[in-house]
């Protein structure tokens, strides 16, 4: 080995450990805003107390029963004629009295903050005002001295907005609550007490999209939560309310881990999601057994027009999801935000059971769960806009022997006539002994009312403290069970590892230690067309084979010999890019630049003055107003640039050496030197780094593409690549039947 070899190989060796040294220490910098660095208490039990006693039982009396509806991603839309504004009147001018509710949390998206072609994102004051303006046309504001309605904000409600202080800030001044950081609210009742900690997952800088996706909550949130979660120790339930699922959030810490402080929350509220596509987000909900509590996203009101009662009977939690009944989901709206309503649509009965309970969203460590056994009475409750006319109730299939009996009432709670909670329950008599025999076992509400309206209600029970699985994996159940943080942030690091090893160091320095390289190459040559006759051996004889135990056998054979030829002639071709430097040093350089360099820099936050408009994303979080964001979305860009990377680091070395290398010559050409291939990984580069990079460029700037190094700086590096090794000078017959290319420069 040549000396110049050996110091080119030690400089590369030494380059790789010194990018990766410095991509950890910023790795660090990026995640230090989520921790506290001033000296840990020693950490609480947070459990919440048994407050529930066994004291109360559930017969037929109305009392001991809270409700309130969560509803959210409102978006309402100056430039979207469907849903969004129309949806959220009718909610708050049908649902809303139907049900007369104690409380009602809409948890983020308010607004939809985005400019008619939906690409640049912008706060639109209009939005804001009719926002304002629906809730004004209500007495919601001013029910149970303002607790009634509680807002906060989502994604789409922080879009281009520099900070809580910025004067684009809009929720300061147009929602119900007011303060940007979510609120504490504690609910006392004869029966209980109950509160509601609404937490603001939406970045301290807030980008403009697309970088707006993820949320998180640094060590000062994770000190404001940990506080107002403290204030409702004590509570007989703690509901948790965030725009972001857990799975979408990135969770600092103040003195106690998120994991520990939700362990007193037996309800986690959200939205975000919408239902996604496909009927993949359908049932978004998840019971994180490890803490305890139920996580449950609710679809939107835009375009889904849903919204969720919830019941608290007797410390029984209970939830029924509603769409609103409109003639039409989603409702043209082609008046925008001039859009007025004001009378009430009818509506049919709405049916939530809360004795016994639904067995597939029980809570054992915070429900007295031992009250359903105990009980005499099936317990449910019907909100209906005319009188009911009937309520059937069945178990198994068989009628009940006992009628429902309407034992509801209109409870008076603040001095406004308005201020009261409605709670229509219907009892029915009953012996849980009966079906205390291990089964699932289902009761069947129907409630027609006197317009002929009716809705039916199915209940899985089971008496004891076993739970129904609630097989939703594929309807949204895997999705909230997941972190994605630790998922891509895993994934990236993992790929990024993998790619920088196997593609361009060990190749590398394979390379260097050759003492001649062209007699390697003609040996690997010569090797990698053995294989290949071997396989088509292989090939023919399982062809010919007359058993079919035979036929597999040669199969799998077939299948693990070709397996090990294309890992082996991946790396002769990785080992000969080593020798092409105008190809090698251009990939080492990128997969180096996403170590330690921005993936692009530009005017992230446009509505921001001066300089703090600018800044920079890094593969670990972003730098803006010198200080990181430690927002995830981050770790997505850098991963699709990883991705993109590799396959090039793939594709090229194969293509940029003579088929011969691998193939005995024949007439026609391998597959992945045909036209339809290279238009393939031409269409790859456009799709997944040209269009992203115009996106970047129309959303935050020209800036971000001349400054853009993992996204437009390798999206032209690909295309030149591509174009000088498949385009302007391409693999000829004459060329393919080459047992050998000339030995380039090293």
């Amino acid at each position: 080995m040549s000396r110049h070899r050996i110091a080119n190989t030690v400089g590369l060796v030494l380059a790789t450990l010194v990018c990766w040294m410095y991509g950890l220490h910023l790795y660090r910098a990026a995640n230090r805003p989520l921790y506290d660095d001033s000296e840990q208490v020693p950490t609480m039990d947070t459990v919440a107390p048994d407050t529930h006693t066994m004291d109360p039982v559930l017969d037929d009396s109305n009392d001991g029963i809270l409700t309130f509806i969560h509803a959210s991603d409102l978006h309402i839309s100056k430039y979207v004629a469907t849903g969004g504004l129309v949806h959220f009147q009718h909610f708050l001018h049908t649902a809303v009295p139907l049900v007369s509710p104690r409380l009602v949390v809409v948890t983020g998206d308010l607004t939809d903050g985005k400019d008619k072609q939906k690409l640049i994102s912008q706060q639109q004051i209009d939005e804001w005002q009719a926002y304002k303006h629906a809730l004004s046309r209500t007495d919601f504001g001013q029910r149970f001295n303002g607790t009634f309605y509680r807002d906060q904000r989502g994604n789409h409600d922080c879009f281009n907005v520099f900070s809580h202080l910025s004067d684009e800030n809009y929720f300061g001044s147009y929602s119900a609550v007011g303060d940007s950081s979510g609120y504490m609210l504690r609910i006392d009742e004869p029966f209980g007490t109950y509160s509601f900690v609404a937490s603001d997952g939406c970045p301290r800088h807030g980008f403009a999209r697309p970088l707006n996706f993820f949320g998180y909550l640094d060590a000062r949130d994770m000190q404001l939560l940990e506080s107002r979660l403290d204030q409702a120790r004590g509570s007989s339930h703690v509901f948790m309310l965030n725009h972001y699922p857990v799975s979408t959030m990135v969770y600092g810490k103040y003195r106690r881990e998120f994991s520990e402080l939700v362990r007193q929350v037996s309800v986690f509220l959200c939205g975000h999601l919408h239902e996604l596509v496909g009927g993949i987000g359908a049932q978004l909900q998840a019971y994180k057994a490890r803490e305890g509590y139920w996580e449950l996203e609710i679809g939107d009101m835009k375009e889904h027009a849903v919204y969720r009662v919830y019941a608290v009977d007797h410390d029984l939690v209970s939830f029924v999801d509603v769409r609103l009944p409109l003639p039409q989901i989603p409702m043209p709206n082609p008046e925008l935000l001039d859009v007025r309503v004001e009378a009430p649509v009818p509506h049919p009965p709405v049916v939530l059971v809360t004795n016994p309970k639904d067995a597939r969203y029980l809570l054992p460590k915070h429900e007295p769960l031992e009250r359903i056994r105990q009980s005499t009475f099936i317990r449910m409750l019907v909100w209906t806009d005319v009188p009911v006319a009937r309520v059937e109730v069945r178990i198994d299939g068989q009628l009940h022997p006992h009628p429902a009996v309407f034992r509801g009432t209109e409870r008076q709670v603040g001095n406004s006539v308005n201020e009261t909670v409605k709670t229509p329950l219907w009892a029915a008599p009953w012996d849980p002994e009966l079906y205390n025999d291990g089964n699932v076992h289902e009761l069947e509400v129907v409630a027609t009312d006197t317009a002929g309206k009716s809705t039916a209600s199915r209940t899985p029970f089971v008496i004891g403290r076993d739970s129904v699985p609630l097989q939703n994996d594929a309807r949204g159940g895997w999705i909230m069970q997941q972190s994605f943080s630790s998922m891509f942030q895993t994934s990236a690091c993992v790929s990024y590892i993998l790619m920088t090893l196997c593609l361009l160091v060990i190749p590398r320095v394979y390379f260097a230690t050759l003492p001649n390289f062209s007699s390697w190459l003609s040996e690997r040559s010569v090797q990698h067309h053995k294989d290949m006759a071997y396989i088509r051996h292989l090939y023919t004889l399982c062809c010919n084979a007359d058993s079919l135990v035979v036929r597999a056998k040669l199969g799998l054979a077939m299948l693990a010999a070709r397996a090990k030829f294309l890992v082996w002639t991946q790396f002769t071709a990785q080992v000969y890019l080593a020798s092409v430097p105008w190809l090698f040093w251009p990939g080492y350089f990128f997969a180096m630049g996403m170590c330690v360099l921005p993936l692009f820099t530009g005017r992230l936050i446009p509505s921001a003055r001066g300089s703090d408009a600018v800044g920079s994303v890094y593969a670990y979080g972003i730098y803006i107003s010198h200080e990181w964001s430690p927002l995830l979305d981050s770790w997505t860009y850098a991963l699709a640039s990883i991705v993109s990377l590799g396959v090039l680091l793939v594709y090229l070395p194969v293509a940029v050496a003579s088929p011969s290398m691998f193939y005995a010559p024949r007439a026609k050409r391998p597959w992945y030197r045909t036209v339809t291939i290279r238009v393939l990984v031409v269409v790859f580069v456009l799709v997944y780094l040209g269009a992203p990079t115009l996106m970047t460029a129309y959303t935050y700037g020209w800036v971000s593409v001349v400054f853009g190094y993992g996204r437009g700086w390798l999206f032209a590096a690909a295309c030149l690549a591509l174009y000088v090794v498949d385009w302007r000078m391409p693999v000829s017959l004459s060329n393919y039947v080459r047992i050998l290319p000339s030995t380039p420069s090293e």
